[in-house]
């Protein structure tokens, strides 16, 4: 095959790559952990504002929508494990390789996997062998790793990946390929040095990850700015202009420079506005004390932080289910909360193709690490969608489209009890209670 695949024990070629393919992922992983100096509109960028003889410290609220919807999309898609079983249940190697799967705890870990894709725009798992038995072991790798970049032959096909990480203020740099991991290191990432390769026995690149052009919030990035923006500076104006203002006419203050100042006293529990004086004749004339109040456009901002909410939530195709917009819905069927669902479950669907490809990667991982040469063993991949369930109504469902007769054994549906630990003790006890009804109701019937 013939390929762009550049010389792994070269450092010149490395760093040149490294140059043109890394990416840097830090200002997302900033911004989804409240870091609001990553654009300049942001409220990370308010200055401090100076008020006559004090310094007002600006309101900058971090609201963090982005953490909200990368949460609710990984929850839909991934909180309720996947299921994987093999085509052949009796197949020693297919138990082998879920054994495997199931030890390192892989399908759990596909949630936190697709937090960290969704919010950083990539995430790792890095597979080993230990032990004298050589036991897989699988590990999930994010920024706070290091750096990873991915490298394709001319065809799409990967062909190696790298991995850029810092030890004690060492520099490392592993390439992963299908059959060694070449190891750089040195005092700094300009000053590598090739210290050989280690072989492995996987005979695939024993790495899987997954990418994402831009983070779950991309496209809503600005109207998040926007509402934080508003919030912190509403605040600003609560902190100002919560309590009325003492206007009071009739005195002044001497400054350093024995001038005439008015000063405005600001305090956690109000305000004074101490203003200029009017003289007549030696006397103080329009003496007064007021309070000043604002005309305040509450509403209208009120208005924009509901729009920027449903544009933010309708783009980012999350459900808003806060509780002041559930509390009055009342009951609801299946369907209809399906529908209200539509959008975080058309999004979750769209996205299992590239998970399942996740999972198949790590399955043939697994499986190559284990020695296992079977084509035609097969796993059938099932995702199971974090959307609440009307059990009543699908049964009532059931029933209706038999004509009425049961859809369940009377020991299905006692060991489907929370409250059963034994389902065929159970029945047994059923049975005699059963028994004892049914002998005391012939006596009564007899007297």
């Amino acid at each position: 095959m013939e390929t762009n695949q550049i010389d792994h024990t070269s450092k010149e070629q490395v760093i040149k790559f490294l140059e043109a393919n890394s990416r840097d992922v830090m200002p997302y992983v900033k911004e989804y952990r409240g870091d609001r100096k990553v654009r300049k509109l942001q409220v990370g960028y308010r200055e401090n504002y100076q008020n006559n003889l004090k310094t007002i410290e600006a309101e900058r609220l971090v609201i963090n929508l982005q953490k909200k919807i990368v949460e609710t999309a990984a929850s839909f898609l991934l909180a309720e494990p996947v299921s994987i079983t093999a085509n052949d249940p009796d197949n020693e190697n297919g138990q082998r390789i879920l054994q495997a799967i199931k030890k390192n705890r892989l399908n759990n870990k596909l949630l936190e996997f697709a937090k960290v894709v969704m919010s950083e725009t990539m995430a790792v798992f890095i597979f080993s062998e230990v032990g004298p038995d050589k036991d897989i072991k699988a590990r999930m790798y994010n920024s706070d790793n290091g750096k990873y970049t991915p490298e394709y032959d001319v065809y799409g096909d990967l062909v190696a990946f790298y991995w850029e990480f810092v030890i004690d203020e060492v520099s490392h740099l592993w390439i992963f390929t299908d059959e060694y991991i070449h190891k750089y290191s040195g005092p700094g990432s300009s000053d590598l040095k090739y210290l050989g390769s280690d072989t492995h026995d996987f005979g695939v690149i024993p790495v899987v990850f997954h990418e994402q052009p831009q983070p779950e919030w991309y496209d809503t990035k600005e109207l998040i700015d926007r509402v934080e923006m508003l919030i912190s500076k509403l605040a600003g104006s609560n902190n100002y202009f919560a309590f009325p203002i003492l206007k009071l006419k009739g005195s002044t203050i001497k400054n350093k420079e024995g001038k005439d100042e008015g000063l405005i006293d600001i305090s956690d529990d109000g305000k004074s506005i101490l203003l200029g004086i009017a003289e007549k004749n030696g006397q103080i004339v329009e003496a007064e004390a007021e309070f000043l109040q604002r005309d305040t456009g509450v509403e209208s901002i009120k208005l924009e932080m509901d729009y920027l909410k449903e544009f933010i939530f309708n783009i980012s195709q999350t459900p808003d289910l806060s509780f002041d917009n559930v509390k009055g819905i009342g009951t609801i069927s299946g369907r209809a909360l399906e529908l209200m669902l539509q959008d975080a479950i058309n999004k979750a669907k769209s996205k299992q193709g590239q998970y399942r490809t996740v999972i198949e990667r790590i399955i043939s991982v697994v499986k190559n690490g284990l020695d296992i040469d079977e084509d035609n063993l097969e796993f059938d991949i099932e995702f199971n969608l974090s959307i609440p369930r009307d059990i009543a109504e699908e049964i009532k469902a059931l029933v209706d489209a038999s004509g009425g007769y049961p859809v369940n054994s009377q020991e299905t549906l006692i060991s489907r009890s929370p409250y059963t630990k034994d389902a065929k003790t159970e029945i047994e006890q059923i049975e005699k209670e059963t028994a004892r009804r049914s002998s005391r109701s012939l006596i009564l019937e007899d007297e």
